[in-house]
This record gives C-alpha cells, sequence and structure tokens, in this order.
C-alpha cells in the first residue's frame, strides 16, 4: 500500500501508519517516534519499519548500538528495488564505509525523490562526514520533489538551512531556519540551524534571547535537548562567563549520571575543553568523563568521538590514556582500505587534531600549533559542525599565544573576528595579542 508519503511500503496498514508516524515524529525530532516505530516493527512484513531501525542505531554514531541495530533487523529479503537499496545503505554503512554509503542514498534519493527515510538518514550521514554542500543540496532538492501539502514539509526548510549555516552562508540561513519554524514551531532541527548561525556570527546574546523565547519548545525531552543545552552553555560562557556556563552543563548537559550518549559525553567534552583553555578548572568533571569514556572500546570506528575523547583524557590529566588513544587512532590510519571512511578522515586531520591536543596538554604548544596548523581548514573531514570543531581552532589559537607565535596569532584573531565580530572570546584574545605588543 501506499504511504502517507506516497511511497509503496509494505506491510499491514496499521504498520504502514505507524510507520509514517514515526518518520513525522524523527523529523521532529521528538521522542514518540521510537513508540511509532517499535508498533510498526511488530508486524514482520514491515521491514522498512526495521530498517529504519537500524539506521537509528547508526545514526548514534557508536560501533555498538549500530551493530546491534543491524543485528535486529535480522535476515530481510527484499520485496522490492527500494527495500534492496535501502538494506546495500545500511551494510555499507555498517562496514564502516560511510562514503560508500552516502553514494547509494545519493542514488536512492534520485530514485525515490521523497523518500523520507532516505533523507533523514544521508543528512545525518552527511553531517557525520562534514559534507556541507550535500547537506544544503539533498534538503533542497526534497523541498522540490515532497508535496508542500505535507505536514512534514516545513521541516526540510530547517535541513536547508542547517546545511546553509555550515556552508558560512549565515544570512540564508536565518531565512530559512524562521520559515521553518513559522510552519512547524517545533521543528528543533531548524531552531538548532539558527542557533548554529548565531554561534557562528558570535551573537550570544540573541542567541541566550532566542533559547529564552523558545523553552516552551525545547525543554522537555527530545533528541536534540542534551545538544541545544549545550548551545546555551555555550552562549552563557561568552555572554555571561564561567560560572553559568558550568551550571548549566551540570544541570543539562551531563551531570555525571550512568549511562550517557556518546553525543552527551561530545558535548561535555567540548565545553569543559573550552573551559580549560580559559584556565577555569572543571575539577572531579573531567575524571568521571575520561572514565566514562575509558569504558567505551569502539575501535577506532569514528574520529569526531575519539577526538573528544582525547579532549577528555588530557582534560583529566590523563596522558597515558591519551597517548594510548591517539595510537590506536594512528594504526587505524594505517588502514590502507579506500572504503574505510574513517582511516581517511584521520589521514586528512583527525590524527593531526588529536596530536595536537595531546602535545597541548604536554606543554609543547610549538608542537601543538605544529599539528594543528596545517589542517585548520581541512577538519570538516572528522564531521561535526564548525561549532563543534571550534574546540580546535580554539585550541590552535591559545597555543600559539603560548609558544609565542604572535604573528601567527594575530592572523587567526582577524580571521575570528571578521566572522564573530561581536564575540567577548575573540576580541579578549585581541586584547592578549595587543598588551604583548606594548
Amino acid at each position: 500500500m501506499k504511504d502517507r508519503f506516497g511511497l509503496e511500503t509494505r506491510g499491514d496498514p496499521k504498520a504502514v501508519e505507524a510507520l509514517g508516524e514515526a518518520v513525522a515524529a524523527l523529523y521532529a525530532m521528538q521522542p514518540e517516534a521510537m513508540g511509532f516505530l517499535k508498533a510498526a516493527a511488530a508486524d514482520p512484513d514491515c521491514a522498512l519499519a526495521r530498517m529504519l531501525g537500524a539506521y537509528l542505531g547508526l545514526m548514534s554514531s557508536e560501533r555498538g548500538p549500530g551493530a546491534a541495530g543491524v543485528k535486529r533487523m535480522g535476515e530481510i529479503t527484499p520485496a522490492d528495488a527500494r527495500e534492496a537499496a535501502h538494506l546495500a545503505a545500511i551494510r555499507t554503512w555498517a562496514a564502516g564505509d560511510w562514503a560508500g554509503a552516502s553514494r547509494r542514498l545519493d542514488s536512492l534519493l534520485e530514485a525515490w525523490p521523497s523518500d523520507p527515510i532516505a533523507l533523514n538518514a544521508a543528512h545525518q550521514l552527511d553531517f557525520f562526514m562534514g559534507d556541507a554542500e550535500r547537506l544544503r543540496s539533498r534538503p533542497t532538492e526534497a523541498l522540490q520533489a515532497w508535496d508542500p501539502t505535507d505536514p512534514a514539509y516545513p521541516y526540510l526548510s530547517g535541513m536547508q538551512a542547517f546545511g546553509l549555516e555550515e556552508l558560512g552562508d549565515y544570512p540564508a540561513a536565518e531565512i530559512a531556519a524562521r520559515r521553518a519554524l513559522d510552519g512547524a514551531p517545533r521543528d528543533v532541527w531548524a531552531q538548532h540551524a539558527l542557533v548554529h548561525a548565531l554561534e557562528m556570527q558570535g551573537r550570544s546574546q540573541s542567541g541566550l534571547d532566542l533559547l529564552d523565547a523558545r523553552r516552551p519548545h525545547w525543554a522537555h525531552d527530545h533528541f536534540l535537548k542534551v545538544h541545544t543545552s549545550w548551545h546555551a552553555a555555550l552562549f552563557a560562557l561568552e555572554a555571561d562567563g564561567p560560572d553559568r556556563a558550568l551550571a548549566l552543563h551540570d544541570a543539562t548537559v551531563w551531570d555525571g549520571g550512568p549511562d550517557p550518549l556518546a553525543m552527551t559525553l561530545i558535548d561535555s567534552a567540548g565545553l569543559l575543553w573550552r573551559l580549560k583553555l580559559d584556565g577555569v578548572e572543571a575539577g572531579g568533571r573531567w575524571d568521571r568523563l575520561s572514565d566514562e569514556w575509558a569504558l567505551r572500546d569502539e575501535g577506532a570506528w569514528y574520529a569526531f568521538n575519539d577526538l573528544h575523547a582525547v579532549l577528555a583524557h588530557c582534560g583529566a590529566g590523563r596522558l597515558d590514556r591519551a597517548r594510548t588513544l591517539v595510537d590506536r587512532m594512528a594504526g587505524a590510519a594505517a588502514n590502507p582500505d579506500p572504503a574505510a571512511t574513517n582511516a581517511q578522515a584521520l589521514r586528512a586531520a583527525g590524527l593531526a587534531a588529536a596530536r595536537g591536543v595531546l602535545a597541548f596538554a604536554e606543554g609543547d604548544f610549538s608542537a601543538s600549533v605544529a599539528f594543528l596548523a596545517p589542517v585548520r581548514r581541512q577538519m570538516s573531514v572528522f564531521g561535526g559542525s564548525h561549532a563543534q570543531r571550534d574546540a580546535w581552532q580554539r585550541t590552535l589559537l591559545v597555543a600559539a599565544l603560548r609558544s609565542g607565535e604572535t604573528g601567527f596569532a594575530r592572523v587567526l584573531v582577524r580571521e575570528r573576528l571578521a566572522e564573530r565580530p561581536e564575540s567577548p572570546w575573540s576580541q579578549a584574545r585581541l586584547s592578549e595579542l595587543d598588551a604583548l605588543s606594548r
């Protein structure tokens, strides 16, 4: 039968309807998606429900949940070409060929441009690989292919907004994000894109005001609650100082509780490292964070996660752990398989970024600059967003200041201020440089 998106989907009518509701809730980043998905997957004939579950495991960015999701998918015999295409994309992604999975999703969307499962998976995969161009172009193409009357249609503008932001077109990103929010006020992904655009321009108070005004839409359980809280803490760090940022960290990012998601640990490490660069001590938070990362042996599955684990170990002063992880990353980078996406990311920039942080923690600031400077414009290859990768850009600038490379540091500060003229942190670094030159 045809689903709500006009695509042939096998399964009994109730399962197909539940799958459609799951997809719609997923676009809104709302947790009820999981209940709908469970209901749909209970029908053994609704193969796409089990495939969506496998995609969600892969989207966790962790090897364990990804493998578990694929295992739960079981032995599926595709009933048609679309199911076969999804199955191939999932298996390629699970094998570590993320770029290959992206190409398979390209082909799938060429054949079925209104496939919402493929678009959502591809958009997240583009984010994990730092592919800003595809982050923008996929939803832009979908805006032409989807039925504008579908209730999920406004969410496409939010996806497009995030791509525009990652491409550096902040005014266009704001327009697209606000258009999405006009059509779907609870679209936390569009809000996320708008928050990123404000962050990248150094408009911290505007970001806090936005999140304050929209609190009813995001301050409840949904898939981006922790990450939105992380953004609020970043804005607070710039606008109000470290005390409020640490309070937000403990209240809404990670309180040190058990079984956090990798994405939670990433946000915690990214925030605490920024505080460390500013000379702010985080106490036992670092130890808890380092211990939690040490429990996760992903076998160099995703450079972006490993890089945040390096931040955690270095922040805690557990440099032996950091060195062991960097050595493991070096071994993964040596993988000659051209389809090993993580190895490619490590060779291009990830390993240098890890070594740069480790050298910084060891007090060798000149070496930190030597590792980080050559890859400062290539860091998107190891995934994440500009805002998340700014932890390494800030490390480079602070290392340049501490190593006495003031000319290079001034170049870095001027670049930051050209993009973020209102950023107190960047203005403070300029004041440091001016004081050194007197």
